[in-house]
């Protein structure tokens, strides 16, 4: 009996069949996508990517489609086009267009050769950098639930009646912003550290712990004047306590094996304790994430009061100023082990301190309660720096810092800053060399300082929200004028992240009071007569700044 073969021409058929069906699934991929509607038309589609309960939608494509253009250098995405330009971090929830912070409702992805956006968010992008004509921009697709109907060009009226969002309660049993933090209390425990924040009624707390870091973000409360707000172990536990808009976000370095979080009632109390937590600046321990208790087990109860040994009173309690007085603390940045920038002879850390000297002086003879973070050449860690500016409950806050650029190049002159999304290269670089500390001797890893500035820029897209930011514009622009009427060579007033404002409260500027690289601006700098000026022209901004009818 004969055995049936194919005819040879078969295969090849079923090859090419094969390689057909292969191809018809890529559009159906595609088919996936959501349609980009200008004007109600559409332009084409736009890969949509599943991501945490969320989607988020490819912005090269969008610019494409838009004949915008892009460019990548290295973790950076450029945005440009007829509206500007502007740029976007992998990991940020914000990004900065002609001074305007643009928030995001979720963090920029980047993976699979894609930068991922929530989709509103890259309506909004697209449409700042288009200009005029960018309007009219929607998206159509499975699954989209606009927060926005479409992006509108300024000036430009919309068509589309916008929904009516639903007017929900927050959740828990009292309004959150009814709720105050008592205290913070710290404790050794036989396991290592714990940490008690002692709230006044229940509040939907969020607690996000991790390898070297646990972040409690807390709505409807004001941050100034919390007890215990300064760690009492800052070699092992550090804290950061940061106001944004109307929340409060508290942020604990750590080196644990193992963090444990829970909450208790009556009082309402949110426990934190810290297992095994080496030194901050040694090798990593090995960490273990809680992932709760077993199903069915009952939490252990927070031990008995006795347990927790009282923070050390003072013998005398700090002077509060009389009503009326103005508390302003500066910072000499720099110090001891850290000598900053250091050329043509000069160390950064000895010409901040002398100016901020200078300063508390002058600013004490116009009757204000002046605080130094330092007054000798002593090491303070960036967190240390704003948590005494909280701490003494200052009505502004001001870092002193001399600038350096790399062999080959130079500038002079007095750069302003404060936090938010970084305006320019420049300002970037400046943040990410600032924000690195010395650790046992060294400095960090670049690594680790710039992996904190980035996780800045991942919360600066809630501080639109926050008047901090148009307090320190404010700050900063007089502090600018000031040096002008005093002749000195004023450069700019910037933004950049840089993590020694962070935790603070309340207005706040870091002030780079020029290039110690600039052999002829280094030979000012350390001339007493100009120190002087530099105190006078700022001690004069900050004093205008406090007496303005917003701070009288």
């Amino acid at each position: 009996m004969s055995r049936w073969r194919a005819p040879r021409i078969l295969f090849p058929v079923l090859v090419t069949a094969v390689f057909i069906l292969v191809l018809s699934c890529g559009p159906l991929t595609a088919q996936e996508g959501w349609e980009l509607l200008r004007d109600g038309e559409p332009i084409g589609k736009v890969p949509v990517l599943a991501r945490g309960g969320h989607s988020l939608v490819a912005l090269d494509p969008v610019l494409e489609l838009l004949g915008l253009s892009s460019e990548e250098k290295g973790d950076t995405l450029i945005l440009k086009g007829p509206g500007g330009s502007l740029q976007v971090f992998p990991g940020a929830a914000a990004a900065m267009h002609k001074g305007e912070i643009i928030p995001f409702m979720h963090e920029v992805l980047r993976e699979g050769g894609h930068w991922w956006v929530d989709p509103d968010s890259a309506l909004t992008l697209a449409g700042r950098i288009s200009g005029p004509g960018g309007g009219g921009l929607s998206w159509r697709g499975e699954g989209y639930q606009p927060r926005q109907t479409q992006y509108q060009a300024p000036g430009q009226a919309s068509s589309v009646q916008k929904p009516q969002a639903p007017v929900t309660p927050l959740p828990g049993p009292v309004s959150p912003s009814s709720a105050t933090v008592r205290s913070i209390r710290w404790g050794k425990q036989d396991f290592g550290l714990r940490v008690v924040l002692d709230l006044s009624a229940p509040v939907p707390l969020k607690v996000e712990p991790g390898s070297g870091s646990v972040t409690v973000t807390i709505p409807g409360l004001m941050a100034r004047g919390t007890s215990g707000s300064v760690s009492p172990y800052p070699s092992e536990i550090g804290l950061s306590v940061t106001q944004f808009g109307d929340r409060v976000v508290l942020a604990f370095r750590h080196n644990a094996s193992t963090v444990r979080h829970f909450s208790l009632e009556a009082p309402f109390r949110q426990v934190i304790d810290f297992y095994d937590p080496r030194p901050l600046g040694t090798s990593p321990a090995p960490y273990s994430p809680w992932t709760g208790p077993p199903e069915g087990s009952i939490v252990e109860e927070e031990p008995p009061e006795e347990v927790f040994q009282p923070l050390p009173q003072p013998e005398q309690p700090p002077e509060r100023p009389p009503r009326g007085v103005r508390t302003v603390v500066i910072d000499a940045g720099h110090g001891g082990k850290d000598p900053g920038a250091v050329a043509n002879g000069i160390k950064e850390k000895d010409i901040n301190l002398r100016v901020a000297r200078l300063m508390s002086d002058i600013l004490k003879k116009e009757g204000m309660r002046v605080v130094l973070t330092r007054s000798t050449d002593v090491y303070l860690q960036l967190s240390q720096r704003t948590n005494i500016a909280v701490k003494e409950d200052a009505d502004v806050f001001i870092s002193l810092h001399c600038n350096a650029l790399p062999k080959g190049k130079t500038a002079e002159g007095v750069e302003i800053y404060l936090m938010a999304l970084p305006s320019d290269k420049h300002a970037m670089e400046l943040a990410l060399i600032e924000n690195r500390e010395l650790v046992e001797g060294g400095l960090e890893s670049s690594e680790a300082a710039d992996k904190r500035t980035r996780t800045l820029l991942k919360i600066l897209g809630d501080m639109q929200q926050n008047v901090k930011i148009e307090e320190s514009t404010s700050f900063a622009e007089i502090l600018f004028r000031k040096g002008e009427s005093k002749k000195l060579p004023m450069r700019r007033v910037a933004q950049a992240p840089f993590y020694v404002l962070r935790g603070a409260a309340m207005p706040s500027v870091l002030v780079e009071m020029g290039f110690l690289t600039n052999r002829a601006e280094a030979a000012k700098l350390k001339n007493p007569n100009y120190q002087k000026q530099i105190a006078e022209a700022l001690s004069s901004g900050i004093v205008e700044f406090l007496k303005t009818s917003k701070y009288n």
